[in-house]
C-alpha cells in the first residue's frame, strides 16, 4: 500500500511539472507573439494615385502588345513545334497560315487516328500501373499529403480514362491535332490573362515602373518559350503511348499546370519585393 501511494505520489509531480512546464511555454511563446509585428502579407497596403494609373495603365499596355504580336508569336510557336516534330520523327505537320481565331491548324500525315488508340496490352499496363501508384500512395507521410493527394487525383483521372476506353473507345471525339489546337488556346488565353492577375496583385505595390515591367516581360516570356515545348511533350506522349492518356494530360498537366506555374512565378517575383514596400 505504501509502494502504490509513493508510486501516485511521484506521478502527481511528475504531471505537476508537466502542468508548469507547458504553461511556461505557452506564456513564453505569448510574450513572443506580443511583441512581433503582423506578417506583411497580411497588412492593408495604401495605393497613391501614381500606382493606381499604373495598375490600371500596364494592363492595357500588355495586353495591347500580346494582340499586336499575337502573329509573331504563333508563328514563332509554329516554327518551334515544327523543329521538334520533325526531329522526333512524328508524322505531324502545321499549315503555313494562322487562323483567324488565333490558333494554329494542325493536319495528320500518315495513319488514322484510330491506329493510335490503346491496344489491350496497354490498357491493362495502364491499369497495373494506376493500382500501383494509388496503393503506394498510402505509404506516404502525413507531412506530404498534397503530394498524395495529386497523385490519387492523378490515379482517378486514369481509372476514368481507362473505364471509358474500355467499354467505348470508339466514341472519343478528340485526336492529337484537338488536343494541340487545346493547349495553344488555353496557353494564348492565360498569356492574355497574366496583365490582368499582376493589376490586381502585383502592380499596386509601391515600386519603380521599370521593375514591374521587367518582371512582366519575364513571365509572359517564360510562357512564350514553355507553351510550344508542352506541346511538343504532350504530343510525343500521346504519338508513343496512344490517345489513353490524355485526358490526365488534358486535366493535370493542362490549363491547371500552367495556373500554377504562373501562381510559382508570381510568389517567386513577390519574394524580391523589398519590405519597406508592405510596411
Amino acid at each position: 500500500m505504501q509502494s502504490q501511494k509513493e508510486n501516485l505520489s511521484a506521478h502527481k509531480r511528475l504531471r505537476h511539472v508537466a502542468i508548469e512546464s507547458a504553461t511556461r511555454a505557452i506564456q513564453i511563446a505569448r510574450q513572443h507573439h506580443a511583441m512581433a509585428g503582423q506578417h506583411r502579407a497580411m497588412r492593408r497596403l495604401t495605393a497613391g494615385p501614381l500606382v493606381i494609373v499604373q495598375a490600371l495603365l500596364l494592363p492595357v499596355l500588355f495586353c495591347s502588345l500580346l494582340l499586336i504580336g499575337e502573329p509573331l508569336i504563333l508563328h514563332l510557336w509554329h516554327d518551334c513545334i515544327q523543329f521538334w516534330l520533325t526531329r522526333l520523327d512524328i508524322p505531324l505537320q502545321a499549315q503555313q497560315q494562322v487562323a483567324s481565331t488565333g490558333t494554329l491548324s494542325f493536319e495528320w500525315i500518315g495513319a488514322a487516328n484510330a491506329s493510335y488508340m490503346p491496344s489491350f496490352t496497354t490498357k491493362l499496363l495502364s491499369a497495373l500501373a494506376t493500382f500501383v501508384m494509388f496503393a503506394l500512395t498510402s505509404n506516404i507521410n502525413r507531412d506530404r499529403l498534397p503530394l498524395q493527394y495529386l497523385l490519387r487525383i492523378v490515379c482517378v483521372v486514369q481509372a476514368l480514362a481507362l473505364l471509358f476506353f474500355w467499354y467505348a473507345p470508339s466514341q472519343f471525339p478528340y485526336s492529337i491535332p484537338d488536343h494541340m489546337r487545346a493547349i495553344i488556346s488555353m496557353g494564348s488565353m492565360l498569356m492574355m490573362a497574366i496583365p490582368v492577375m499582376l493589376a490586381i496583385g502585383y502592380y499596386l505595390l509601391d515600386l519603380r515602373l521599370s521593375v514591374k515591367i521587367v518582371h512582366t516581360i519575364f513571365i509572359l516570356g517564360y510562357f512564350i518559350l514553355m507553351i510550344p515545348h508542352k506541346v511538343v511533350l504532350h504530343t510525343l506522349i500521346l504519338y508513343k503511348m496512344s490517345l489513353l492518356y490524355m485526358p490526365v494530360l488534358y486535366l493535370c498537366l493542362g490549363a491547371v499546370f500552367d495556373m500554377l506555374l504562373f501562381v510559382a512565378l508570381y510568389s517567386w517575383t513577390v519574394s524580391l519585393v523589398p519590405e519597406r514596400v508592405t510596411r
